[in-house]
């Protein structure tokens, strides 16, 4: 029986809670959070035994063998290091960090101290993201050339999630001051994370980052200063040395909420497009589809889910791809956005 805790009991934990309780094997058996009423709560919502208001007493408290992270951005590497300085397994939530120095500190540990750990980049459930990346393993669509994703939303114009100004959990990503790193911190590691796993490492960043009037008078709403980005587009260079451009909006007016990625390579071309359909990839590929031009449907079969492979990682003593080396690669990536950004030019990727 794995003995797993949930640290951080807000909107998330409870997606995770339901994931974990579904798979054989696995138990939950504490929770903590800042507030414990909410802990509480949660612990009672799902049955958990044992509720507490500091992660740290849990982790003493409670035999156990693997931990799942949910607490709040800021939060991650602080709780991810405790963990980890337990010898415990550890799934935390995206982004890894808040800064590039703490993502790599937190790869850092993991990596010495041995133990298995995962991001949830919840978007590579798609098992046609997954059959597409396995395609792309192999070569077959040549040398890549070109790639173009965005990931586009548009509640900030839209009423479809309910009004932003009447929600203080979507107005809070719209101020720094509470802790929000805007579009790019929010929907660019996903989209940056889609993207790198199809086109390979990006080597430099040419990033602008744009905030816009909101229509609220003095850029402010209650306790929300409107201050944080609504919008970014960069152009990339990938290591292989394709180019590209990797976008982002809340202001995507016809889009809910909207994953792309074009891959074109000089022997076929890709696209995963998550709007449409978690379970398949559009190819265009040999000479006959390439002159018409054809694309074709290709429908995949499940894949196991980031909790299923979490599990199954523990299992196997060894974490796979999606670990925290990756999400320090994708962090540096937002950090060298925000750098570009601010020099108003291309910058390197270092890793």
């Amino acid at each position: 029986m794995l003995r797993l805790g949930v640290i951080g009991t807000g909107g998330m934990a409870n997606a995770h809670a339901n994931e974990f309780k579904k798979l054989k094997g696995v138990r939950l058996v504490a929770c903590a959070d800042v507030v414990p009423e909410r802990a509480k709560a949660f612990a009672e919502k799902h049955g958990i035994p044992a509720s507490y208001g500091d992660y740290r007493e849990m982790l003493t408290a409670e035999a156990l063998d693997a931990v799942t992270n949910v607490t709040i951005d800021a939060a991650h590497a602080e709780v991810a290091l405790a963990v980890i300085g337990k010898g415990l397994p550890i799934l935390s939530e995206k982004p890894l960090a808040t800064t590039l120095a703490d993502a790599r500190k937190m790869a850092a540990a993991a990596r010495k101290a041995g133990v298995v750990n995962m991001v949830n980049f919840s978007y590579r459930n798609s098992s046609g993201l997954q059959a597409a990346c396995q395609l792309m393993k192999t070569g077959k669509l040549g040398r890549v050339m070109h790639v173009e994703s965005s990931y586009l939303q548009s509640w900030l114009i839209s009423r479809g999630w309910g009004d932003w100004r009447q929600a203080p959990g979507m107005t809070w990503r719209l101020s720094t001051k509470h802790g929000s790193a805007g579009v790019l911190g929010d929907l660019g590691c996903h989209i940056y994370d889609l993207t790198t796993l199809l086109a390979g490492d990006i080597a430099s960043i040419d990033c602008r980052l744009k905030t816009f009037d909101k229509g609220v008078r003095g850029n402010r709403l209650g306790e929300y200063i409107l201050d944080a980005n609504d919008s970014f587009v960069s152009t990339v260079e990938f290591a292989n040395g394709a180019i590209g451009t990797v976008h982002s909006s809340r202001w995507a007016t016809g889009h809910m909420n909207s994953l792309r990625c074009r891959v074109h390579g000089d022997k076929g071309a890709i696209e995963i497009d998550l709007d449409r359909a978690y379970d398949e990839y559009r190819l265009c590929f040999g000479p006959a589809a390439i002159d018409k031009p054809e694309w074709k449907t290709v429908k995949c079969k499940p894949t196991p889910n980031v909790y299923q492979r979490f599990v199954r990682a523990i299992a196997a003593g060894k974490s796979d791809g999606n670990d925290f080396a990756n999400g320090a690669k994708i962090q540096a990536y937002l950090h060298y956005s925000f750098e570009s950004n601010k020099k108003r030019g291309p910058v390197a990727v270092k890793f």
